[in-house]
Parts: structure tokens; C-alpha cells; sequence
């Protein structure tokens, strides 16, 4: 699955500069917010694959399984940064940065 570009996590990412691979979502009629995609087809114009513990907890093993299968850099993410509004903004935003940088995160378990 992935974001929609309408979404918070979506405008995180723009505010940072960071391009979204746009995905056919013309299965569910272009309204899912988190629509299913093909990772290998997808993955081929991205540069990097944020795996994310909100909704869903990623762990090193989908790292692991997605970086062999699809022979791209990817990153586990802390999801309350980066799709929890409010308080947690300006702190999501930071570690985006972080993140563009390549400086090396933190990920809280």
C-alpha cells in the first residue's frame, strides 16, 4: 500500500521537497486513501521506500524482503512524526530532514 496524494503524510513530504511516485488508483476509483499498489512496478521510478510503523508496524524483516525483492534503498520511519498532526509537527518535519539529509535517525520502538 501507499499514500494518496491527498493525504497528511503526502503534504509532509512536499513541504521537504520529496516527490511521490504517483500510483494508478483507478481500481478503487481514485479514492483510497491508502491504495494497494504493486511495489516491484512502483518502486522502479523511486529512489527510496519509507516503510512506516503507523498504521501498520514494519519491521527489519519487511525492510529485508522489499530491498532484495525490489533492489531499492528503504528506510523504516517513525509514523507518529509523520501522520500525527498537531503537536507533532514541526518535529515530523525535522526528522524529514534529517532523513533528506542522510543524517542518521532515530527510530523509537
Amino acid at each position: 500500500m501507499t499514500i494518496a496524494q491527498d493525504t497528511y503524510i503526502a503534504a509532509m513530504l512536499a513541504v521537504i521537497d520529496w516527490e511521490q511516485i504517483v500510483v494508478d488508483d483507478s481500481r478503487t476509483g481514485g479514492s483510497a486513501r491508502y491504495p494497494a499498489i504493486d511495489l516491484s512496478q512502483a518502486a522502479r521510478g523511486a529512489e527510496l521506500v519509507l516503510l512506516s510503523s503507523e498504521p501498520y508496524r514494519f519491521t527489519e524483516k519487511h525492510v529485508t524482503e522489499i530491498a532484495n525483492t525490489c533492489s531499492i534503498d528503504v528506510q523504516l520511519v517513525d509514523g507518529e512524526l509523520l501522520s500525527w498532526y498537531g503537536s507533532r509537527a514541526i518535529a515530523g518535519l525535522e526528522y524529514l530532514r534529517r532523513l533528506s539529509d542522510s543524517t542518521p535517525l532515530t527510530f523509537r520502538t
